[in-house]
């Protein structure tokens, strides 16, 4: 799973299919402004979270 946020639709699709292809999951999180904020360490609730799945 890997996440990417962007303010250019055209890019953010294209990097979301470049995920894709490299077999991830993506997950857009929006505008720079508001993912930005999501990712960022420390204080972002999201760096935190072990999002690996072991089979």
């Amino acid at each position: 799973m890997l996440f990417y946020s962007g303010d250019d639709a055209r890019a953010k699709s294209e990097v979301g299919g470049l995920i894709e292809r490299l077999g991830f999951f993506g997950i857009d999180l929006g505008s720079l402004a508001i993912g930005g904020q999501l990712v960022q360490f420390p204080g972002g609730p999201l760096p935190a979270l072990n999002l690996v799945k072991f089979e």
